[in-house]
């Protein structure tokens, strides 16, 4: 266990893959989530309606909405950047070839991937502490140039957004790893997760979320669940835009807990009783 562990973090210390897609996500979450909103609202366009003014909703990005903002950004862009990590750092043994190598070593299959799943645990907790900061400092600029005054969230506050972001960040990277694993291919596993996630869940979800049957189905995914946890942190000005939630924060919770055991649960049987080689 120790062993694997140890060419775990080396391995995913080394692949640039991991550094390039924690930079993609900074800069997404910084430019896009912060700064260009930032920006905009500042010097809202001529066609620029909203029922909400501009100033107002400048605030959004101010410390007193820190957790809402950076969670309704990292639910999407995050959770694609998730996705890949986790389907990168299962299938890409297979691609690699290493699978084989790997167990033919001392550490049986079961050592070698709680081995990945511990890190893959650290590197999301790192990722989740490294977003919280950096919206913290950004937010925390931006109200500085604007002149105005904004307060920080509670401890308590930040405590609860910090461990729904670290929950939202394991599941989708164990979808991902889970998804490696069943595919034994990168580009099937990151392409099926992607497509979920962007079809099934940001496009189906919204489009037949008011239809009665299929509305019951969706309580179920982990997007609808984990939407659910995030509107928990509501805005500190209403939100006339906001959409009604199909599941509350704690079922949203419970629901993703169960995914993220399941996930891993599954990769586990899957990698313990199939053979590695081939596709």
């Amino acid at each position: 266990m120790i062993a694997s562990l140890r060419a775990e973090s080396l391995k995913t210390r080394k692949r640039w893959a991991n550094w390039i897609l924690f930079g993609i996500l900074l800069l997404a979450l910084i430019l896009l989530g912060y700064v260009l909103t930032y920006v905009v609202l500042s010097n809202p366009p001529r066609n620029f309606e909203s029922r909400v003014p501009a100033r107002i909703l400048k605030r959004e990005v101010f410390p007193e909405n820190l957790i809402p903002n950076m969670l309704s950004l990292t639910s999407t862009i995050g959770a694609a950047i998730m996705i890949i990590l986790g389907g990168l750092s299962t299938a890409s043994e297979y691609g690699w070839l290493t699978a084989q190598t790997i167990l033919i070593q001392k550490p049986g299959r079961s050592a070698v991937l709680l081995g990945k799943l511990v890190i893959l645990a650290i590197v999301t907790l790192l990722i989740a502490v490294v977003v919280l900061g950096a919206s913290a400092l950004t937010s925390y600029l931006l109200v500085t140039i604007d002149g105005g005054s904004s307060s920080w969230p509670s401890a308590n506050l930040l405590l609860k957004g910090f461990s729904a972001l670290w929950l939202e960040f394991a599941v989708w990277t164990a979808f991902g790893m889970f998804l490696g694993i069943a595919f034994r291919s990168t580009a099937a596993a990151i392409g099926g997760g992607l497509t979920y996630l962007f079809v099934g869940e940001a496009l189906l979800a919204q489009l037949l979320r008011n239809t009665e049957g299929v509305k019951e189905v969706l309580r179920f995914l982990p997007g609808v669940n984990a939407a659910g946890v995030n509107a928990s942190f509501g805005l500190t000005f209403r939100n006339l835009n906001a959409t009604t939630q199909l599941v509350d924060a704690t079922r949203g919770t419970i629901t993703l807990l169960v995914y993220l055991a399941v996930f891993t649960v599954l990769a586990l049987l899957i990698f313990r009783r199939r053979d590695v080689g081939g596709s």
